[in-house]
């Protein structure tokens, strides 16, 4: 990954999922990614993508620790895919993307983070 620092090692677990919902206007949705794998040494989030829309507000929970937001745009636009965060956040378990469409019409929104999951190694990537 181009620009993630610590850079993800050899047998590091790619973490690339995307999700989507329809939100009301004046409505929420939550979007949850959890851990897959029983055993790892956490995992590292350099990016976050949504669909950035105008009147909306973004927020994100890692291990319910809020790293982001609430914020009229998302870290980075799900068509950039730009590296939000050096270094990328630690957390162990689960991401949770709160987004609120603040809009008068329903509108869709996806949501996308990309990152690794550390099974060995030290913080460096070695």
């Amino acid at each position: 990954m181009t620009g993630v620092y610590p850079e993800p090692a050899a047998d590091d677990i790619p973490v690339n999922t995307a999700a989507e919902a329809s939100i009301g206007a004046g409505q929420r949705a939550i979007f949850t990614f959890t851990a897959t794998q029983r055993v790892h040494e956490g995992f590292r989030l350099p990016i976050l993508a949504a669909s950035k829309r105008s009147q909306s507000s973004y927020e994100i929970l890692l291990d319910g620790d809020r790293v982001y937001g609430p914020s009229p745009i998302p870290p980075t636009d799900i068509d950039d895919l730009a590296v939000c965060w050096v270094p990328a956040h630690e957390f162990q378990q689960e991401i949770v993307v709160k987004i609120s469409n603040l809009s008068d019409t329903e509108r869709r929104y996806t949501v996308q983070p990309v990152g690794f999951e550390r099974v060995g190694g030290d913080e460096d990537g070695t």
